[in-house]
């Protein structure tokens, strides 16, 4: 999709233009000059229709789930990404291809210095916090600071707070980091392309309201203004007349419910009490023939599990036992009956056939099925009887067959003797037991964004597998010493061979369980939605096109 702000940006242009050259054309009323006007002249009266528009009806978006609530990226799971996007806006704006847009975020500009150790960002005037403050360098600075702290749970901010130095701010629409090291990929980083780490938030608001009055009743400067939420069960969302990048929003109120059961999800869309809805992808074809709308994003998510904290003494500390446990999974079988052929392998999780344009290795392959040969690694490594640990099981709005393929999994898992008990529970609960330590040898799985990009790569890589991260199964200086070379160089080449050499280090060590990258549905209210551009920025599916007037 194009950058609807550069759009605008030429539209504003345009008018301001052809009121100049108006008077020009009275003197000189000839047919085709006749012509060009009035087209102006409509042109100016759509624009103003625009003005006096006002958001009308409500948009019911149901989830499988939806986070905590607790609506800042350092209390928040980046999952939850998609309905930030509407209360707050980043630092740095994207379009929907998941390039970086000076149109509709609040840095205006922003520029690198040449040996990528500064940063300066130039914030556009005049954007207000829904409380009617105004939104300075000040929250920005503080935005990032809150982010960057020990106790936060942001995605990302292991990588962020070893790369961030001093943060200057000599004016209100002036702010300027000071990198540890060189820091090419800073403005994917605080985007709206990556994660949810540039969400900016009022400095003064919460620290007047503090962490839970905050949380109770948030303000952000995005097209839509936080009115109520029920932990677990909905939230509510209302526009406001007129967002200085959005315009005016489509829709009055914007209500996300959590809804587990996707039978009852079908249902509430069948009835109308649902208008956009995450399906499996089994389930497709029966709601196109039952007149639905269908969107997909293609190869949207690679899907794969995790072996925790192999640094302790647990089974999966051995890699013949990652290897045995990689080799008892028949990944075609499960894009075939669990993912209705809308799927296919991966070598290896979490990167995907994108990841191939940022240096990924495309000659890796998917890890043969050979149960025979896994149980005998198995003995190899001490375990001819097999052993016993937990998988994790929980309800997530991207995979609406996790549970079954969890089931799955251990399934094959105890054809080799692997016993998997399943844990059931709450994405949030299992998230804070990882960030914790307390899933010694467990597994987990999700599904992760498909990226492209190397900065967007080296991101969810460092997250997953270095030693400084809340979230790493790894404590290998190897490894650590890789992705530590790829985040500071400023030789593009350079970052592009050390993905690969990741790459490759991931998938000899047999790191995680990938499964296969698939294709997300989405079903919606034709007579609501007709267009919807699902985009290619990550951990969210471009929610703000779903409320824009096209």
């Amino acid at each position: 999709m194009a950058d609807r702000g550069s759009d605008r940006g030429s539209l504003a242009r345009g008018q301001s233009g052809t009121g100049g050259r108006g008077k020009t054309r009275l003197h000189v009323w000839s047919g085709t000059i006749a012509v060009a006007l009035a087209l102006t002249l409509i042109g100016l009266g759509s624009a103003a229709a625009q003005d006096v528009a006002k958001p009308t009806g409500t948009l019911n978006v149901v989830m499988a789930g939806i986070g905590n609530l607790r609506p800042a990226p350092w209390q928040e799971t980046v999952f939850s990404k998609g309905y930030m996007t509407l209360v707050y806006d980043f630092l740095v704006g994207a379009n929907a291809d998941g390039t970086l847009s000076a149109a509709n975020g609040v840095a205006e500009r922003w520029e690198m210095s040449p040996d990528g150790k500064t940063w300066t960002f130039k914030l556009r005037q005049g954007i207000q916090f829904h409380d009617g403050s105004e939104l300075t360098s000040a929250d920005a600075k503080w935005s990032l600071e809150m982010m960057l702290k020990p106790d936060s749970v942001a995605a990302f901010a292991a990588r962020l707070r070893k790369l961030i130095g001093e943060i200057e701010t000599p004016d209100a629409q002036t702010m300027v980091i000071h990198t540890k090291t060189p820091a090419i990929f800073l403005a994917n980083d605080l985007s709206l392309a990556t994660g949810y780490e540039g969400a900016i938030l009022p400095k003064v608001y919460y620290e007047k309201m503090g962490q839970d009055g905050f949380a109770a009743k948030p303000v952000g400067s995005g097209p839509y203004k936080w009115v109520k939420a029920i932990t677990g069960s909905s939230l509510e969302l209302e526009a406001v007349d007129k967002h200085w990048a959005e315009g005016v929003p489509k829709f009055k109120t914007v209500m996300y419910r959590v809804v587990p059961e996707e039978s009852t999800r079908i249902a509430m869309l069948h009835t109308g009490e649902a208008d956009v809805a995450g399906i499996s992808r089994e389930r497709v074809a029966e709601l196109q023939q039952a007149g639905f709308k269908i969107f997909v994003k293609e190869r949207g998510s690679v899907m794969g599990c995790y072996f925790h904290q192999q640094w302790e003494e647990v089974p999966v500390s051995d890699k013949r036992v990652r290897q045995a446990m990689n080799m008892a999974l028949n990944r075609q079988e499960i894009t075939e009956f669990i993912f209705a052929q809308q799927a296919r392998p991966v070598a290896m999780y979490p990167i995907g056939s994108y990841a191939v344009a940022a240096g990924a290795d495309s000659s890796l392959q998917p890890y043969p099925y050979d149960p025979e040969k896994a149980k005998q690694l198995l003995a190899e490594a001490g375990y001819p009887d097999g052993f016993e640990t937990t998988i994790y099981s929980y309800t997530r709005e991207d995979v609406p067959e996790l549970g079954r393929l969890i089931e799955t999994i251990a399934g094959y898992m105890a054809e080799i003797g692997v016993k998997m008990n399943i844990f059931t529970t709450e994405y949030p609960v299992a998230r804070t037991k990882r960030m914790t330590g307390k899933m010694p040898g467990h597994m987990s799985c999700l599904g992760t964004p498909n990226r492209a990009g190397a900065g967007e790569l080296l991101s969810i890589l460092y997250a997953l597998h270095h030693s400084n991260s809340k979230f790493t199964d790894h404590h290998s200086a190897e490894l650590d010493a890789l992705l530590d070379r790829a985040s500071t160089t400023i030789d593009p080449a350079e970052v592009s061979k050390l993905i690969g050499d990741i790459h490759r280090w991931l998938y000899h060590d047999y790191a995680t369980l990938p499964v296969a990258e698939v294709s997300t549905p989405f079903v919606v209210n034709g007579k609501k939605i007709t267009e919807w551009n699902l985009g290619r920025t990550l951990y969210d599916n471009n929610d703000r096109d779903l409320i824009r007037r096209h």
